[in-house]
């Protein structure tokens, strides 16, 4: 079998558009994470794989009860938390909030499991400009195949005033 040049660098060509639209959609629309680690237990279980989008992130639309991916604001990894408060919202016990309410442009994630959760309880609340995705559907293991979100990106709700 000959190679000839031509064949060689059509093959180049695209790989490099597969590698380019890989990485617009990774950036821009949405993601594949898998997850690891206790602190969404029982919604999200070690090694649990699920789609991810940026959408409602990027058109402000993640709700109170979404799961969204932040990046720490303690070492920039990105972990997936529950968000609970929106800015301005008040909280009732939390130390973190001497005035008992998130500030504006933050918002305030926790673990499903909290005991076992390092979150804004520990860190306090987050800028929006940290949240990253928004988990809506879990494709591995596919016994536990469905959908985390029961809105779409396009969907505004009365608490969209943040993000």
């Amino acid at each position: 079998m000959t190679v000839t040049k031509s064949t060689f660098w059509r093959t180049v060509r695209r790989c490099v558009y597969v590698y380019c639209g890989i990485e617009v959609i990774g950036t821009h629309v949405g993601e594949l994470l898998y997850c690891t680690g206790v602190s969404m237990h029982p919604t999200i279980l070690h090694g649990d794989l699920v789609i991810a989008e940026r959408l409602s992130v990027k058109l402000g639309n993640v709700h109170r009860g979404d799961i969204v991916g932040v990046l720490s604001p303690t070492d920039g990894s990105l972990i997936c938390k529950r968000l609970t408060h929106k800015q301005l919202d008040r909280i009732y016990d939390c130390e973190l909030l001497p005035k008992g309410r998130v500030p504006r442009g933050h918002s305030f994630v926790q673990g499903d499991n909290t005991m076992s959760s390092t979150d804004s309880r520990i860190f306090g609340p987050v800028p929006d400009g940290l949240v990253e995705v928004r988990l809506v559907l879990r494709i591995w293991p596919l016994n536990r195949f469905g959908w985390m979100s029961n809105h779409w990106f396009w969907e505004k709700s009365e608490d969209s005033s943040s993000l």
